[in-house]
C-alpha cells in the first residue's frame, strides 16, 4: 500500500472523530448518550453488513477462538473506552479529561513493546514526547484552576486501557481478517453490550423524547446527526484505521490521536465560533511537527526503544 494512503487512513478517522464532539453538542439535546452509542452501534452495523453482502462480498469465516478475540475487542471499545470517557468526564473538567485521553499514543509503546515486540527508534520516541506537549499546549489554561476526582481520574485512565487493549487486539486480528470484518462484529458485539444499559437507563424515556423532537420539528436533525457519527465515526474511521495498525504498528498509530484536538479546535473554530489564539496555533505546529518526527524509522536502525 502505498504511503499517502496508508497516512490518509491513519488522519481520516481523526478528523471524523474530532467531528463527533460537534455531533454530541447537537444531538445530546435530544437523546441521551447511552441512546446515541447504542443506536450509533447498531445503525453502524446495519450499514457494514448490507455493504459487506452486497458490494464487498466478504464472507469470511472466523475461527472460534476469533468469536472470543472479537467480543474482547468491542468490550475495551467501544464498551469500555466510551463508558470510561463519558462518566469520567462527569467528575473532572474538560481540559483535564483531555489530557488524560492523550495520554493513549505515551502509554501505547510500553504494551506494544511488551505484548507485540514493537519497536520504536529515538525519532519516534522525541515525536511522541513533542505531540504530547503540544496537545498540553492547545488544551491547558495556566489561569485555570484544575477540576477532578480520583474517581473521575480512574475511570478516564479506564477509557485509556481500553483504547490500548483495542489497538493490540486489531493488531492479531488483521492478520487474518479484512478490516470490514473486524469492524462489522464490533459494531454488532458493542451494540448487544450497551443493549443491557440502554434498556435499564434510558429506554423508558427515549420514546417520549424523540416524541418531543417530532413536535418541535428536530427530528431530521437528530436523525441525521446520529446517521453521521455512526457512517463516519463508527464504520468509515473504524474500517480505515485497520490497515494502519496492521503495517505501522499500534504505536505509531496511536500517535495520530493527537491530531483530535487539533482538528477539534480548527473545527470548532469554524462550526462554533470558539476562541483560536496564537498558544494553540503553536501547540497545533508542535503535534504535527511530532507526528512527522514519530513516522520516521531506518535513520538509526540500533536506537530501538528497549523498555523493558
Amino acid at each position: 500500500m502505498k504511503k499517502f494512503t496508508l497516512y490518509s487512513f491513519a488522519i481520516l478517522p481523526m478528523i471524523f472523530w474530532a467531528l463527533t464532539f460537534i455531533w454530541y453538542k447537537i444531538i445530546l439535546d435530544y437523546i441521551g448518550p447511552i441512546t446515541v452509542i447504542f443506536f450509533r452501534l447498531v445503525i453502524a452495523s446495519l450499514i457494514l453488513i448490507f455493504i459487506t453482502k452486497y458490494f464487498f462480498k466478504t464472507k469470511e469465516k472466523l475461527a472460534l477462538q476469533d468469536y472470543k478475540n472479537l467480543l474482547m475487542l468491542a468490550f475495551f471499545e467501544p464498551f469500555i473506552y466510551f463508558l470510561g470517557e463519558s462518566y469520567g468526564m462527569l467528575y473532572v473538567s474538560s481540559t483535564v479529561a483531555s489530557v488524560i485521553i492523550s495520554m493513549i499514543p505515551m502509554l501505547t509503546p510500553i504494551f506494544a513493546f511488551k505484548i507485540l515486540n514493537e519497536k520504536l527508534n529515538i525519532f519516534n520516541i522525541l515525536g511522541l514526547l513533542l505531540s504530547f506537549a503540544g496537545v498540553i499546549m492547545i488544551l491547558v489554561n495556566p489561569s485555570a484552576a484544575a477540576d477532578f476526582t480520583i474517581k473521575g481520574v480512574v475511570l478516564l485512565f479506564i477509557a485509556v486501557l481500553g483504547a490500548v487493549s483495542y489497538g493490540i487486539i486489531v493488531k492479531k486480528l488483521s492478520k487474518d481478517y479484512s478490516s470490514m470484518t473486524i469492524a462489522k462484529y464490533q459494531s454488532i458485539f458493542g451494540a448487544f453490550l450497551f443493549l443491557p444499559l440502554f434498556l435499564a437507563l434510558e429506554y423508558n424515556t427515549v420514546g417520549q423524547k424523540v416524541s418531543k423532537t417530532i413536535v418541535d420539528g428536530t427530528f431530521f436533525n437528530m436523525i441525521s446527526t446520529l446517521f453521521y457519527m455512526s457512517f463516519f465515526a463508527s464504520v468509515l474511521a473504524f474500517v480505515l484505521i485497520v490497515k494502519p495498525i496492521k503495517e505501522l504498528g499500534i504505536s505509531k498509530t496511536n500517535v495520530f490521536t493527537n491530531l483530535i484536538p487539533v482538528f477539534t479546535a480548527v473545527i470548532s473554530y469554524f462550526a462554533l465560533n470558539e476562541h483560536f489564539d496564537t498558544k494553540k496555533i503553536l501547540g497545533m505546529s508542535i503535534v504535527l511537527l511530532g507526528i512527522v518526527l514519530s513516522q520516521l524509522k531506518g535513520l538509526f536502525k540500533k536506537k530501538t526503544l528497549q523498555i523493558m
